[in-house]
């Protein structure tokens, strides 16, 4: 029991020295801060591609739900028309 004691105690005396050697700073170059600025620019550019598809996938909807609205009324117009045409034609 006092080895395991004396052994617990140097290495709690030994551990932040441990710890400080396994630290080391890696520093910040003009390379890395050159490749941010070249990845914020893509990812701008990259959203105002995607902004722009938007749109225009956004206007493709509208144009269909405007046929498919123009088809629908015609239709109903169309057959309204008719059954009061049918109905007048058989008094």
């Amino acid at each position: 029991m006092k080895t395991f004691r004396k052994f617990f105690c140097i290495f709690l005396f030994f551990f932040p020295l441990v710890l400080k050697a396994e630290v080391k700073e890696i520093p910040f170059t003009l390379d890395d801060r050159d490749r941010i600025i070249r990845t914020e620019q893509k990812l701008e550019s990259f959203h105002s591609e995607v902004n722009t598809r938007f749109d225009q996938l956004f206007n493709f909807l509208w144009a269909i739900i405007g046929i498919f609205t123009a088809m629908m009324v015609s239709v109903f117009g169309f057959a309204f028309w008719d059954r009061k045409f049918t109905q007048a034609g058989m008094l």
